[in-house]
Formats: C-alpha cells, structure tokens, sequence
C-alpha cells in the first residue's frame, strides 16, 4: 500500500537548528520515497514499508545529535493533484 506523510522535526533547545532538521530531509530523501521540503513540513509519499523505514532511519539518526521531537500524519486516502487543484480553485 502507498501512503502519503507529512513530517515535522523539532530540535530541543538547540541554538542551529537548520543542520538537524537538513541532515533529517537528507536522510529521508535516501531513503527511496518521494520527499518534497515545504516552508512548514515535509511532505512525502512511498510504499508503506519504505516510508515508516525512512521516517525511523531519518529520527534515529537525528536523536543522535540531541532531543528532538518528531511530528508525523500518515494517510493512505490523499487527494490526487487533480482533486487539490480543483480544492484550490474554490
């Protein structure tokens, strides 16, 4: 099954916050999804399997650097792009 994510990384207490949070979308972007940065979040979409595996793969690698706190909605029902025009349009 695919599902689309959208994700949100928040450093703890830390003065640079930009490398956690760019070595986090790095990390998701290897991870063999669909990754596109927004001003708020990330937004993704993959197979079930890779998306849960980049999502943990991209957090573990970044609790490394201190606390973090990851912010994740998963949807198996997104709207195709023709379904958000069509919303945007209104």
């Amino acid at each position: 099954m695919d599902v689309t994510f959208q994700v949100s990384l928040y450093p703890i207490a830390k003065k640079d916050f930009k490398t956690p949070i760019s070595n986090f979308i790095a990390s998701l972007k290897k991870g063999g999804i669909s990754v596109a940065v927004h001003e708020t979040s990330t937004i993704g979409s993959g197979n079930t399997d890779k998306v849960f595996e980049a999502l943990k793969k991209a957090y573990l690698s970044a609790a490394k650097e201190g606390d973090m706190v990851m912010v994740v909605t998963v949807v198996n029902g997104a709207p195709t792009k023709e379904e958000l025009d069509v919303l945007n349009s209104e």
